[in-house]
């Protein structure tokens, strides 16, 4: 079985999302041990949007179903995607059109996922939230052949937050 691991790394001085927080990582005394301090944006790095990152009153990424996040995924160049399986990754990613937020809802994808660091602007994310499409941005896809995998995509669990850095790997054997 072929693991593909499609989480950017987080590192100082890595791109960020223009206007967030840059990524921190500072290593404190802790006597005999290690331990760092991290400082982030919920949107650092490979990372899950949570319905209440545009939606006011809805769910933030701890109340996302983790059955939601693990599956089949078909890998696909943007923006073509088959609909045959509920949730599919665009390769070479741009801007979603608000037609092709439109064509996703009416396929009933529950996941989404692109490599660039947005799936566009305030329209299309809040259409793919409100029919309750899991959107996943900064997805490390280069490597990774067209075809249908099973994913993994685990948001670190933070009460209430409006999304989550994750790591989402595909596997090239098919789970149910």
């Amino acid at each position: 079985m072929k693991i593909y691991d499609v989480s950017v790394p987080l590192y100082p001085g890595m791109p960020v999302y223009p206007g967030d927080p840059e990524f921190e990582r500072e290593e404190i005394p802790a006597g005999d041990a290690k331990i760092s301090r991290l400082g982030l944006s919920t949107h650092t790095g490979t990372h899950i949007d949570a319905p209440s990152h545009y939606l006011d009153g809805a769910s933030g990424i701890d109340e996302i179903p983790l059955e939601r996040l693990i599956g089949r995924v078909e890998v696909s160049e943007f923006p073509e995607f088959s609909g045959t399986v509920p949730a599919v990754f665009f390769k070479s990613a741009k801007a979603f059109p608000l037609e092709l937020a439109k064509r996703l809802c009416d396929a009933k994808i529950r996941v989404v996922g692109c490599d660039s660091d947005s799936v566009g602007d305030t329209a299309v994310h809040t259409l793919l939230l409100k029919h309750n499409i899991v959107i996943i941005e900064n997805l490390a896809l280069d490597s990774v052949p067209c075809g249908e995998y099973s994913m993994i995509a685990l948001p670190l669990n933070i009460r209430f937050a409006d999304a989550a850095p994750a790591r989402v790997v595909l596997l090239d054997s098919l789970i149910e």
